[in-house]
């Protein structure tokens, strides 16, 4: 096991080393320049993460994206040993290991700088403990499970999910039944939780809760034109992202071990389908009325994971002959297969964007040029000395600050009132009236008009084609602003 989970990491950081960073990313190492308690789209748990990578490595993109590929490992072996103690089967916990990283979803994860990576750490520390916490373990266990918990909310609030399936597993089981006959334990266990979100708590009642309205109007409040079209997106993603097999083993393994684990009097079992059936009914939900991205419902896989091939092991040796067996066993052996060469098709497309992919059907076009674009705005900075830059887009404000050479402040446009970008304040903002600014906009977007007003004059500069592989991505303009007069900038209320 240690040597598969080496040999994963090596393998992740080398695809991770070998791509530009997409717009999130770039975000996201923006916040890990001014580290704070908590962040206006995310708690703080990936850029404190991420300011270590930077120190240890510099401002690269490994560095980025380490924290992605140390947590994959930790994921990877806690995966491991959850479903090797809940099946007593180092060959179920194996097969788990090894399903999960053969997962698009999971091998984008562990390569791409995301809020998901220490999510997944604490989700799935927060099964390994509760498995161990079932099969008998002591106050230790219990208390493990209320840190991951707690530090998972510092990741993100999507570990809020899981909390249900947890808690019916207390209330269903006689193993479960004991801590609630021990409230002294389960005050300390709920004390040290609450502890470890004060960050998220104390920023937010700082900020007039602007992260918590923020993620449950965008959870609420996204109404869709077809919601039946939307549920079958959401369910059609889903069985891309897991690969089409390993996702029907795996809703399989989330049904086997409710009703197993509840028939056997396992808890330990029906906790890891308790976990991830919630998950995604409330993403599929969702999805019935408002926008549901792919990777939000990543989480449920690593119980359904555990339960599909712990299930498998603990039935096997129930089955060994019979056509449907047979086949059955031939659709386990090719699922792992399948979702590898998906997998392998992906790195080698992120490495090397060698594969003549239409540029709207890749997604891995978003990894493209920006070092291009970010030499020709270097050519305007030099040209315009006093300058300062800004954008209208968050993702691109991070990706020029991380690829000009001197990592300047890039200005955000009209960010509602809110604190969005931590790189810069007030007192910024300040300095620049009566100074030109070098506005970099995607062509074709009107934003162009609204900034005019606060200038005594635009002006065209340059056009610079994105590229991917060879292929036209995009295109965007670089304007100049002469003589800044204020307002434009004002709408980015500094919150006590």
């Amino acid at each position: 096991m240690s040597l598969l989970t080496v040999g994963l990491a090596l393998l992740h950081a080398g695809v991770a080393a070998s791509g530009l960073l997409s717009g999130d990313e770039a975000y996201y190492w923006l916040w890990s320049r001014r580290l704070q308690l908590s962040y206006f789209d995310h708690p703080g748990m990936a850029a404190w993460w991420l300011a270590a990578t930077r120190w240890l490595l510099g401002d690269t993109e490994l560095a980025v994206r380490l924290p992605s590929v140390l947590a994959a490992a930790a994921v990877t072996l806690l995966l491991y040993d959850t479903t090797r103690r809940a099946f007593a089967s180092t060959a179920a916990g194996l097969t788990a290991a090894l399903w999960l990283n053969l997962t698009l979803l999971f091998g984008a994860a562990a390569v791409t700088a995301t809020p998901d990576a220490p999510l997944l750490v604490f989700w799935a520390l927060a099964l390994w403990a509760m498995v161990r916490l079932m099969r008998g373990g002591g106050l230790g266990w219990l208390l493990l499970l209320a840190l991951a918990l707690g530090l998972g909310f510092t990741a993100k609030y999507t570990v809020v999910l899981i909390v249900p399936g947890l808690a019916v597993t207390f209330l269903a089981f006689r193993a479960g039944w004991r801590w609630l006959r021990r409230p002294l334990a389960l005050a300390a266990a709920a004390g040290l939780g609450l502890a470890c979100t004060l960050p998220v708590l104390l920023w937010n009642a700082r900020h007039d809760w602007v992260s918590f309205r923020k993620q449950l109007s965008h959870s609420f409040d996204t109404p869709v034109a077809d919601p039946l079209a939307s549920l079958g997106t959401f369910l059609g993603t889903q069985a891309g992202l897991v690969t089409p097999l390993l996702f029907g083993f795996c809703l399989w393994g989330i049904g086997w071990a409710l009703w197993a684990g509840w028939r056997r009097h396992r808890p330990d079992w029906f906790v890891l389908g308790a976990t991830a059936l919630p998950v995604l009914l409330f993403f599929a939900h969702h999805a019935w009325g408002g926008l549901v991205q792919p990777h939000w419902a990543g989480p449920a896989w690593l119980g359904a994971i555990a339960a599909a091939c712990g299930g498998w092991h603990a039935i096997g040796a129930r089955f060994k002959a019979g056509p449907r067996w047979r086949l059955a066993r031939r659709l386990f052996v090719a699922a792992p297969v399948l979702g590898g060469v998906l997998v392998g098709v992906a790195y080698l497309q992120m490495a090397t964007a060698l594969l003549p992919i239409p540029p709207k059907l890749d997604p891995l076009g978003r990894l493209g040029g920006w070092d291009r674009l970010a030499q020709a705005v270097t050519a305007q900075r030099a040209a315009h000395p006093d300058a300062f830059v800004f954008v209208a887009k968050h993702e691109l404000s991070g990706l020029l600050t991380f690829y000009l050479p001197d990592h300047p402040t890039v200005f955000l446009t009209g960010s509602g009132g809110v604190p969005r970008i931590p790189s810069y304040d007030g007192a910024d903002v300040a300095a620049l009236p009566g100074r030109d600014g070098l506005f970099v906009i995607r062509t074709g977007t009107p934003a162009v008009e609204d900034i005019a007003r606060f200038f005594v004059r635009v002006s065209r500069l340059d056009g610079i084609e994105r590229r991917w592989g060879g292929r036209a991505i995009d295109r965007y303009e670089i304007w100049l602003g002469e003589s800044y007069q204020p307002g434009l900038f004002e709408e980015r209320r500094e919150l006590p």
